[in-house]
């Protein structure tokens, strides 16, 4: 064997993989790729399935935290009004009650010793209604203050449309109490102020701000009552500068309604007792990134008391003046001058549907006015104007005729009944007039061309008031004839409340 033999012989053999192996690992290389892509497909679902979810919290997260800032500022208030007026945790309880008292001035009418402070009242009356109240007293003034969970200053969210804002004002009170706190009180008021920077109230006649009223209903105006709007057309916008011709723009009815950029407040206060309290605020057009909007809204405060001038003339004033019995009343008639009566339902408030029922007039007299002559003999001839005079009185209750002169004198407002009749046999003439104060209103004439038996009657219904006189004329008798006359009134329903 040579070497070179020997040499071939010791070289390593060369191993050449089949073409089959090669074709398997390239399958198992795509398979793997083909898993990875799937893995990464259903990693990104995942992901975008916690994606959500953790957005729905963040959400979720952002609206307890809103929450817990409204508790919390209401916390704060409450804590600083019992910081003010110094009260501590036990007063919270029932010890600063002041029974069934209706009003913080009904309690201080009652003790004049109490301080300011926070009070139990019940303005819809003990036992009936809702449940009593707490609010801030004022005594050294008498009124009532109706706390809310929004007196500190609130900044409005970024938005554009008309009214996109919207916040409901809660009360520490029913707004059945608060209605009734209002019917009894003289006076009832609520602060607000708006600061304002590029957010107009009303732009090219589009109302962005309101509030609402008890009722739920809308308005535009910030200060002073309803009663200022001329044009009853239920859009009626101001502020306290528009009435006192003050704002920047004079043009403009608010200073927030330049809408410029510069930073403004529109300060007022609601008076129209009627529609308060505010229940809602409602504000848009705030949403550039500058435009800034905050409202500082005041509690409800009532003070005075009405006052009643004379007989009451509805179920309300009834109900003021402390009636809680439903049932039939006698009222003053707010127009007839009458006595009237009415059912009231004090169950429900004032301006209810059924809270007032108008049954009908009731017929009261101060005084029972009525009379009955009669005359049954002969009248000389003559031609001058004479009142027919009377022999024979059957009844004169209130002594207002006078049986010598002829003449019956009203004594009271009222409308009266007067009926006088005649009778004669004979050929003559005569001519006959009923006359109230001297000048005729009714007549009847007979002549001597006629029958010779004449019968006449001369119904009236008069009003009339003290002092009016109504007596029968007669005049133009042609010859002495017999005369048989009546004659009656009465005083039908007298006028208790003269207009």
């Amino acid at each position: 064997m040579t070497t070179s033999t020997r040499l071939k012989e010791n070289e390593p053999k060369t191993t050449q993989r089949p073409s089959t192996e090669v074709q398997c690992c390239q399958m198992n290389f795509l398979h793997i790729l083909a898993c990875a892509v799937a893995c990464l497909v259903i990693l990104e679902l995942y992901m975008e399935s916690e994606l959500g979810n953790l957005k729905q919290k963040v959400a979720q997260l952002d609206a307890e935290t809103r929450e817990q800032q409204d508790l919390l500022r209401k916390h704060n208030t409450f804590s600083r009004i019992q910081h003010r007026n110094g009260i501590t945790g036990h007063a919270l309880g029932i010890t600063n009650s002041v029974g069934d008292h209706k009003t913080c001035l009904e309690a201080l009418a009652a003790d004049p010793t109490l301080e300011s402070g926070m009070f139990w009242i019940d303005p819809d009356g003990q036992g009936s209604g809702d449940g009593p109240i707490y609010v801030y007293c004022n005594m050294t003034t008498g009124s009532t203050s109706v706390l809310h969970d929004n007196e500190d200053a609130i900044d409005i969210d970024h938005c554009f449309d008309p009214g996109c804002y919207s916040r409901p004002i809660k009360y520490n009170a029913t707004l059945r109490q608060m209605t009734v706190l209002s019917e009894l009180s003289e006076v009832c008021q609520q602060s607000i102020q708006i600061d304002c920077f590029n957010a107009a109230f009303e732009f090219n006649g589009i109302h962005y701000a309101w509030w609402n009223d008890r009722k739920g209903d809308p308005h535009y105006f910030w200060s002073a009552g309803n009663n200022q709007n001329t044009s009853g057309d239920g859009q009626y916008h101001t502020c306290q500068c528009g009435l006192d011709g003050t704002c920047k723009d004079k043009s403009l009815s608010c200073n927030c309604d330049s809408d410029l950029a510069i930073q403004s407040s529109d300060i007022g206060t609601l008076t129209d007792k009627d529609l308060l309290p505010v229940t809602k605020l409602n504000f848009g057009r705030t949403v550039a990134p500058a435009s800034v909007n905050r409202h500082t809204l005041g509690r409800f405060e009532c003070s005075g008391k009405v006052v009643l001038n004379g007989m009451p003339s509805s179920c309300q004033d009834l109900w003021r003046i402390g009636y809680t019995l439903s049932g039939l009343y006698s009222i003053k008639g707010p127009s007839s001058g009458k006595v009237e009566t009415v059912y009231c339902d004090f169950s429900k408030e004032p301006g209810d549907l059924g809270f007032q029922t108008w049954i009908g007039y009731t017929d009261v007299k101060s005084e029972n006015v009525y009379f009955n002559v009669q005359r049954a003999s002969r009248y000389l001839r003559n031609y001058l104007v004479q009142t027919l005079t009377f022999e024979k009185e059957i009844n004169n209750v209130g002594n207002a005729f006078n049986l010598k002169s002829g003449v019956f004198t009203a004594s009271r407002n009222g409308t009266y009944v007067f009926y006088f009749s005649i009778f004669v046999n004979d050929y003559g003439s005569l001519l006959l007039s009923l006359q109230l104060n001297d000048g005729d209103i009714a007549s009847c004439e007979k002549t001597s061309n006629g029958d010779h038996v004449w019968f006449r009657n001369i119904p009236y219904t008069l009003k009339l008031k003290p002092g009016d006189r109504v007596q029968v004329s007669v005049m133009g008798v042609s010859r002495d004839i017999d005369i048989y006359a009546g004659f009656t009134g009465f005083l039908l329903s007298e006028d208790i409340f003269p207009s």
